[in-house]
């Protein structure tokens, strides 16, 4: 990927995880397997995953733009 591309995907996971790390309940912040179950059953998950594909395919058409 290029610099920019780079830069985006960086922006996007920073700002997941930061939405990610805001609705996680105080009480399971210090337990790393509480953490990761919650995490799982999270929609939130979803949402950072579904974020990642569109990084992804936004790639992909630059890509192919490029590429002519």
């Amino acid at each position: 990927m290029e610099t920019l591309e780079l830069l985006f995907a960086s922006l996007v996971r920073e700002t997941a995880a930061s939405i990610r790390d805001h609705h996680v309940p105080f009480a399971i912040r210090q337990d790393e397997q509480a953490y990761y179950a919650w995490m799982d059953a999270h929609p939130i998950d979803g949402y950072v995953q579904e974020a990642y594909r569109e990084i992804e395919e936004t790639a992909q058409q630059l890509r192919s733009i490029r590429a002519g």
